[in-house]
């Protein structure tokens, strides 16, 4: 034992890692715990305050882990209003009797109350917070935020399911879309300056993509002190488009879908081509589902005038089919997808790619970043023709779009 105390005094590492345990580590036992010190949050809500001394009101989804044998999570959500955000979240730490940390949070939830102006003036706070992460989602609710974040409280204590998850999951799907601090303002300082915000609501509904709750705590009162909350959190693919933080659109799920067939930001969904007609079908209904999908831009510059190339590569399967409203009864997964098929949804498909572009051009909102690919393409070119326009915002109508799409099988 001697000699391998003698052996490391003489290890410089072993004496220096000797004065880090004798600096720090015996102030850090006398330390009270980081949870006893800090609350936790994982969500935030916004509102606008209903006086005319504060500007606004903020909601915490705090949780306090107890220890026990299940280790459970009591969640409680917190309010306070103030003349900004920093101002209010400091309102809302005294209240709960501890410093409010955003290292957890994972979704900001906005009222569209607040969208009559520059949203991104509610977000520069977090935006510039070097603890908050540049991934928390970003949503718009037309309730109030308070009462998002209770159904969302009793989401998050008694489901499986988290809100954080289900928005996730719904970006992969084709009417779907996902925002994040990040990607907000991204396209705000962006040339576009277009940025896109899903809007969920809380609904009694069976529509949509929704998780049912009913927001109160273990004594059957509201935390958020405005009363019992039921409802059902739902994304139906609404989406807010901001230009310069402001809001100026909102597309539904179809405009969504039509859209996101242009861009390619979706991993599956569904399809389905109405009055179809061949051989065998007269006015039939065709379901399929989207496996997998691959879109590629190119552009070209003819007389000073850019010609945008999208290839999209859709792999789709045919999953249901109905014949003048009798569901045909045969195995859908060995009935052939014929030739005819195909051309009719690659030309349903570029019939609402067209849609997409036209409702681009009569907005001028650059939803692809169509501006972005053209520039990195040929930034000379691409300069020439901005400054040859009388409107420079106004590129949309005069660029050439040519669509081509391949359907792929299995």
């Amino acid at each position: 034992m001697k000699r391998f105390v003698m052996q490391a005094l003489k290890t410089p590492m072993f004496l220096v890692f000797i004065a880090i345990v004798l600096i720090y580590g015996i102030a850090a036992l006398g330390q009270p715990a980081a949870v006893n010190r800090y609350a936790i949050v994982t969500a935030i809500g916004i509102d606008k305050a209903n006086d005319g001394e504060n500007e606004i009101e903020v909601s915490l989804l705090t949780f306090t882990p107890v220890a026990n044998v299940n280790y459970t999570e009591k969640y409680k959500v917190v309010s306070a209003k103030g003349r900004a955000v920093s101002e209010a979240l400091d309102y809302a730490g005294l209240r709960l009797g501890r410093e409010v940390g955003l290292s957890h949070v994972n979704i900001l939830v906005l009222n569209i109350d607040l969208l009559d102006e520059d949203i991104g003036h509610y977000l520069d706070y977090f935006s510039r917070n070097k603890v908050l992460a540049g991934t928390t989602k970003v949503v718009v609710t037309d309730k109030s935020a308070k009462d998002f974040l209770s159904v969302v409280e009793k989401m998050d204590s008694d489901s499986s399911i988290k809100i954080n998850e289900v928005l996730s999951y719904n970006k992969e799907y084709v009417y779907a879309t996902d925002s994040s601090l990040e990607s907000f303002f991204k396209g705000y300082f962006g040339p576009t300056k277009v940025s896109l915000v899903p809007l969920l609501s809380i609904i009694k509904d069976e529509t949509g993509v929704g998780v049912s709750a009913s927001g109160s705590d273990d004594s059957g009162q509201s935390s958020s002190g405005s009363g019992q909350t039921e409802g059902e959190i739902v994304n139906n693919g609404d989406t807010l488009v901001f230009k310069e933080g402001k809001r100026v659109l909102m597309l539904d799920g179809l405009d969504m879908k039509i859209i996101q067939l242009i861009k390619g930001d979706f991993k599956t969904g569904s399809f389905v081509l109405e009055n179809y007609s061949d051989d065998i079908f007269t006015n039939a209904e065709l379901g399929f589902e989207m496996l997998e999908n691959k879109i590629h831009y190119k552009v070209v510059y003819e007389n000073n005038i850019p010609i945008f190339m999208v290839e999209s590569e859709l792999t789709m399967e045919l999953a249901e089919i109905e014949n003048q409203g009798v569901v045909v009864e045969k195995n859908v997964e060995f009935m052939k997808f014929t030739d005819q098929m195909k051309n009719a949804v690659i030309l349903k498909i570029k019939n609402l790619m067209a849609e997409g572009i036209e409702l681009m051009r009569d907005n001028q909102i650059d939803l692809i970043d169509f501006y972005t690919i053209m520039h990195n393409s040929d930034p000379k070119a691409f300069s020439k023709f901005l400054s040859s326009l009388e409107n420079e915002e106004d590129y949309l109508s005069q660029m050439v779009f040519k669509i081509n799409v391949n359907i792929f099988t299995r």
